[in-house]
């Protein structure tokens, strides 16, 4: 039994009568603890008069073996090459210290041993911090008032200023303790995350019906398509604001499979469409966006290319370049910041003396996917593309041919198949495809591959307690490589019938919701976040460097509905209702008038920048301004693979077992 017991000098967490954790007493202060359900109470602390400011400390005796601060550092992070909150203090000692908004539930920390988790939590807009460092006594969670971020903040590959802030004196102040024991399992969070979710969660609407959503879909899916003078076909990697236009305008040049650009996934959008209304434009545009990645692919043939680029700032001479050379007005926003990144840094070239392209497991992977899918999706218009089912193939066989003793892949190829980039659970990007070609061949080799795969790089979220390396403008620990990790766990489950690969789907599943935001942020009215009317709850946060929230979580919605429907727990499929809703707001209907910006239909925000995080060219508290093409191809993925769109008509109504 989980209780707290008043000392001499503060409380004590007890389990069984055995302390673990301290809850030091300040002079002029009264503690108070209510419960709120078994291991979780309310802590109140009043002061004998009001004050400005105020510290509620509890340290886990002993240290700990696991440390989070959830979407913002797991284990004190380092995992990586970008800058980001490192360790539990910055290089002048000082311990880090967190806004309350920059965490997915409100500044939260959580540390855990052999024998206990405790979590320190706050109630949502109470203009409040976090901090979760070391000392000699254990393992110390603080919740600080009022709102401070100490001694920098991290921004988008740079530091900005601290920040500190003020609150009227008051003689009250609230924080959520959370204490449990262990069941003999590392990584424990799941009772944090399944708490917060039913403290903290709300009913949630869809902003748009099914059918709007896919109409709107289809139309910026159209207005991406581009074709260049040599001829290749595809949909652009999205759209940006060009200040010497002062219009937004295609990302011209640059074509993706996967990942950004999804031209395989909005191609095959286009045969659903075709098949759906017996649009033969869209059925002639996808074949010849699918024909082009293969007619003008830049790789040695083994396997699909996964990025065409025709742009000029290819060839830049970025080594000897300043940011001083970089002129904002001539690019588009998002390319001028694209471009700032690259200034005065070393970059591997090409023949032609151009950037070499990487080509990724993200992209292979979601590229023999989508050929896979398109091949069958043509034979249902009665069309054969044999050559559609070999790329898929093709590119199983290069995994194969290239997959280490220990089941792992390469993050990364040039086009000749050399490696470029080794570590991260991106590669099981690669799995998935794998899978689909041994349904397709019966071939034992493929899932043989698929299940040494698996096996690696879960052994590396049980082992560490996070994934890394999905999203390829970082390298980092992050939500995107949990992603085809979950699916690849529920795709070898419905081969194999083995229920072990549904308990490793859960553990998958439960850390993703770690990056997932469990309340709802309050802003001014003046903010521009409040101008979209955009409700942060549901929203995923992206990586360690990378603290916006974006629209990923689109590519979770089945997945975790079809946990529920294997396992019967409802929470599953609550959280695939919050994600579709969330990520289905602040879509243009082609009037959407913000920033005194009109946006063309379809279109979407790849991000929010919800707290003190920004860019060189868009500053925190702001919608991202940056058009991609990705969150259009994931909610057509949904509407075509979960035909009953009455699911994503409902909402979430309620929440089961809510707390509040």
């Amino acid at each position: 039994m989980t209780e707290i017991i008043k000392t001499d000098n503060g409380h004590l967490i007890t389990i069984d009568g055995v302390p673990y954790a301290r809850i030091p007493s300040i002079n002029g202060a009264t503690d108070t603890f209510e419960p709120i359900e078994n291991g979780a109470w309310k802590w109140i602390r009043r002061t004998d008069r009001p004050t400005d400011r105020m510290r509620m400390e509890i340290i886990l005796l002993g240290g700990a073996d696991f440390t989070m601060v959830p979407a913002v550092s797991y284990n004190g992070n380092g995992w990586g090459d970008v800058p980001e909150y490192v360790g539990d203090r910055a290089e002048d000692g000082t311990p880090w210290t967190f806004a309350s908004h920059r965490v997915t539930i409100p500044a939260c920390t959580y540390s855990e041993n052999e024998k206990i988790s405790l979590a320190l939590m706050a109630e949502p807009n109470s203009n409040s911090a976090c901090s979760l460092y070391k000392t000699e006594e254990g393992q110390k969670h603080v919740l600080i008032f009022p709102e401070e971020e100490q001694p920098k903040t991290l921004q988008r590959h740079f530091w900005g200023e601290p920040f500190q802030g003020t609150m009227e004196p008051t003689d009250r102040f609230e924080g959520i303790l959370l204490a449990y024991p262990s069941d003999g399992r590392k990584h424990r969070y799941q009772g944090l995350l399944d708490f917060a979710w039913r403290y903290y969660g709300h009913p949630i609407a869809p902003p748009r019906k099914a059918e709007e959503l896919y109409r709107l879909s289809i139309a910026y899916t159209r207005f991406l398509y581009s074709r260049e003078r040599d001829g290749f076909a595809g949909f652009v990697s999205g759209s940006q604001w060009h200040p010497d236009t002062c219009a937004y305008k295609k990302k011209e040049h640059y074509y993706e499979i996967g990942w950004v650009g999804q031209s395989a996934s909005m191609a095959n959008a286009f045969l659903r469409d075709y098949l759906k209304t017996g649009d033969r434009d869209n059925l002639e545009i996808a074949l010849e966006v699918h024909d082009s990645w293969l007619k003008y692919t830049e790789t040695n043939g083994e396997f699909i290319s996964a990025k065409m680029g025709y742009l000029p700032t290819l060839t830049l001479p970025y080594e000897t370049m300043t940011p001083d050379d970089v002129d904002s007005w001539t690019f588009g926003e998002d390319l001028y910041e694209s471009v700032l990144n690259k200034v005065g840094k070393e970059h591997l070239r090409d023949e032609k003396g151009r950037l070499l392209i990487r080509h990724d497991a993200c992209n292979l992977g979601t590229g023999a996917e989508g050929y896979f899918e398109a091949y069958d999706l043509l034979k249902k218009a009665g069309i054969d593309k044999p050559e559609y089912l070999k790329a898929a193939f093709d590119t199983c066989n290069f995994a194969l041919k290239n997959q280490d003793e220990d089941g792992c892949f390469a993050k990364a190829w040039d086009g000749k198949g050399n490696v470029l980039a080794k570590k991260g659970t991106i590669g099981c990007f690669l799995i998935l495809p794998l899978v689909t070609a041994y349904r397709k061949s019966g071939d034992k080799k493929y899932l043989t591959a698929a299940l040494r795969a698996f096996d690696f790089y879960y052994a590396e979220l049980e082992a560490s307690g996070f994934t890394t390396a999905g999203a390829l403008d970082t390298y980092s620990i992050d939500k995107e490589s949990s992603s085809p990790l979950l699916r690849d766990a529920l795709a070898l489950y419905e081969v194999t019938g083995d229920r072990l690969y549904v308990a490793k789907a859960e553990k998958i599943a439960w850390y993703l919701c770690t990056w997932m935001m469990h309340f709802t942020i309050e802003y001014p009215e003046d903010c521009l976040i409040a101008k979209l009317g955009y409700d942060t709850f549901g929203s995923t946060s992206v990586s360690t460097p990378h603290q916006a929230l974006d629209q990923y979580a689109l590519r979770d919605v089945l997945s975790f509905l079809k946990l529920y429907e294997i396992t019967g727990f409802v929470q599953w499929r609550e959280r695939a209702l919050a994600f579709w809703c969330n990520a289905c707001q602040g879509i243009s209907d082609g009037t959407l008038f913000l920033n005194r910006r009109l946006r063309p239909a379809g279109a979407q925000d790849e991000a929010i920048f919800h707290t003190r995080w920004g860019r060189h060219a868009i500053k925190p508290f702001s919608p991202s301004q940056w058009l991609p093409a990705w969150p259009c191809a994931f909610r057509l993925e949904n509407l075509r693979w979960h035909e009953d769109w009455s699911f994503f008509d409902q909402g979430l109504t309620e929440i089961e077992g809510a707390l509040k």
